[in-house]
């Protein structure tokens, strides 16, 4: 994971690197999450509201040692080195890295600050604990989401026994806009046997670095990939929902994206407890080998 002003990227979010599964590309940036707090039924949005800090768009975002320093806002290459660990699992240890970040508070009174993990059994993952600073406002979620579906072109939505592809979400043209959301409660994710729930996204297309685009900034040079959100068992709370909404046009041009309307924004919703947790991932291994039998795909 990165933060600004590593390149390729706006302010505000959280970068996610997949080099794996890139092998022409050294960018090997497949997604952003941003961190969209809601307070008094008023979501707060990393990437669009104007920093306090300095007044350009994209809230600041800084690595921080743990979750309880309180230093000022610092660049990345002042980045603190995390903290290795190791936690039991079975009759292995596992080791561990944990890096926080902090975000300045919200125009909604939030203060999130997000404990990344990183664990050797699960490669291609991190887990993100959410927390709220003491001067925060209480919130009521605090939604980490995947905001740039479009440039995987990720068309196929993973839940418990069926695949959606969204063009046939959305049909309708609505030039540059986003598509409406839409909801789907836990009980339609992928459920394994201990109650862990998955849900994902991928690309329809075999070869998505063969594809043209017009802008250049939107060239995906990676392999097929599944990204994912999952809450491992123990940290689900009810009522959850994933939420997705798409879109026909890259964000910010007239481009159209080829093969029509893809996934755009990817997230949980649940109601925020401080140490809640959620997984993203992004993995070579294709949904059937990750353990899903599909018995519906539109």
């Amino acid at each position: 994971i990165g933060l600004w002003p590593a390149p390729n990227g706006p302010r505000g979010i959280i970068r996610v690197y997949a080099p794996y599964v890139f092998p022409k590309d050294s960018l090997s940036r497949i997604n952003f999450i941003a961190v969209e707090p809601v307070v008094n039924g008023h979501r707060s949005f990393s990437e669009l509201e104007k920093s306090k800090l300095d007044g350009i768009g994209g809230k600041r975002l800084w690595f921080a040692e743990d979750i309880n320093e309180t230093a000022n806002p610092a660049m990345p290459w002042h980045c603190p080195r995390g903290k290795t660990g190791a936690i039991k699992s079975g009759d292995k240890q596992i080791k561990t890295l944990s890096i926080a970040i902090r975000v300045e508070k919200f125009e909604n009174g939030a203060e999130p600050v997000i404990l990344a993990t990183f664990r050797e059994d699960r490669p291609h993952e991190v887990s993100f604990t959410c927390y709220s600073a003491k001067t925060g406002a209480a919130m009521e979620s605090c939604v980490l989401t995947a905001t740039m579906g479009n440039f995987a072109r990720a068309r196929r939505l993973w839940l418990g026994d069926e695949v959606i592809d969204s063009r046939k979400l959305w049909t309708e043209d609505i030039g540059h806009g986003f598509f409406p959301a839409k909801d789907y409660p836990m009980n339609r994710l992928r459920t394994d046997a201990d109650g862990t729930l998955t849900v994902a996204i991928t690309p329809n297309e075999t070869d998505p670095a063969s594809v043209a685009v017009a802008r250049k900034w939107w060239i995906c040079r990676a392999s097929v990939a599944t990204q994912y959100w999952r809450k491992y068992s123990g940290s689900i709370s009810e009522p959850l929902l994933v939420r997705v909404n798409g879109r026909a046009l890259y964000y910010g041009t007239n481009t159209k994206i080829p093969g029509g309307v893809s996934y755009e924004n990817f997230e949980l919703i649940e109601k925020f407890t401080p140490g809640v947790e959620s997984s993203f991932g992004v993995t070579p291994l294709t949904p059937e080998q990750m353990g899903w039998k599909i018995k519906k795909s539109d």
